[in-house]
């Protein structure tokens, strides 16, 4: 499996899982699918977006998704550059 088919799979685990209780985590789950599911890298937002939902989700879910992604943006280097925020 491809590095971005595993980040597209993160993403979609995300929006589906999420309770929906907080918006950092609903709405940032589900911007991450779509920037995922865009050919290039991720708009200018998406650190951000990161950054909000480590911070202000409500449970552990929301709050550490954004590690997980930054883990596996170091973890393929080159191959995800620009998707860690």
């Amino acid at each position: 499996m491809e590095p971005l088919e595993v980040l597209r799979h993160l993403w979609a685990f995300a929006a589906a899982e999420s309770c929906g209780a907080c918006s950092p985590c609903r709405v940032g789950s589900r911007r991450g699918l779509e920037q995922a599911r865009l050919a290039g890298p991720p708009d200018d937002g998406y650190s951000a977006m990161l950054n909000v939902m480590s911070r202000a989700s409500l449970c552990a879910f929301g709050r550490r998704l954004p590690h997980a992604v930054r883990s596996l943006v170091r973890a393929y280097g080159d191959r995800l550059r620009g998707w860690g925020g």
